[in-house]
């Protein structure tokens, strides 16, 4: 699963960076967040999913693979359980633009087991569309 895109922010690059490393900022912005905490490089993320045949809580390590505030952060999911494993990994740039800043970012996930099931056109517009969420809800607290 591959995704790619852009947002533009009103606010500053170190404003947006701030925010995306704020846990109180990410739990209002991710959609189904339930708790969100930083630990070094780590964010422990808890989402509530409800779509049919994955429902439920899933705990998601996120952890911090290499960054260059405020310009750059890298970012990867290594994680196995009873709904099977997800291997992600998502570059996100900011740049200044004119007063604002303009955040693109590249993703890809490799999923298996029941998790799998939403490796699908389907399953992907459903996560571009909840990333388009978060985008918006971040920007709103920035």
């Amino acid at each position: 699963m591959d995704f790619q895109g852009s947002h533009k922010f009103s606010a500053p690059p170190q404003k947006v960076w701030d925010a995306l490393n704020d846990p109180a900022v990410l739990k209002a912005s991710i959609p189904g967040a339930e708790n969100v905490t930083k630990n070094g490089n780590t964010f422990d993320i808890t989402i509530h999913v409800s779509i049919p045949m994955l429902s439920g809580d899933f705990a998601l390590p996120v952890q911090i693979a290499s960054e260059n505030p405020p310009s750059q952060v890298v970012l990867t999911i290594d994680r196995a359980g009873s709904y099977g494993t997800i291997k992600a990994q998502a570059t996100i740039d900011l740049a200044a633009d004119g007063g604002g800043t303009n955040l693109t970012y590249t993703a890809h996930a490799d999923l298996s087991g029941k998790i799998g099931i939403a490796d699908n056109p389907i399953g992907g517009q459903a996560a571009k569309s909840g990333l388009n969420q978060f985008l918006k809800n971040l920007d709103s607290k920035v």
